[in-house]
């Protein structure tokens, strides 16, 4: 695996991780919708997840080519 390839993984990990975190407290979508915060922490988190998949080299994306890379980039949008 190419070095870059691994730092992108670890900082799509760490975003997932962060998106965790800052949903865990929240009992219904309304509560979470309505603290601006961790709404707008969690979708910067997933903008990261997007540009990180954009950087992970074709040969990796080839390897794993059952992960719709497509969508999983284009949801940050």
């Amino acid at each position: 695996m190419l070095n870059k390839d691994r730092h992108c993984l670890e900082a799509i990990l760490e975003a997932i991780e962060r998106i965790e975190e800052y949903t865990a407290d929240f009992d219904n979508p309304d509560d979470f919708n309505e603290d601006h915060r961790n709404f707008d922490a969690c979708m910067m988190n997933f903008i990261v997840i997007g540009e990180m998949v954009e950087k992970l080299s074709l040969d990796f994306k080839s390897n794993y080519s059952a992960i719709d890379w497509k969508n999983i980039k284009g949801f940050r949008n």
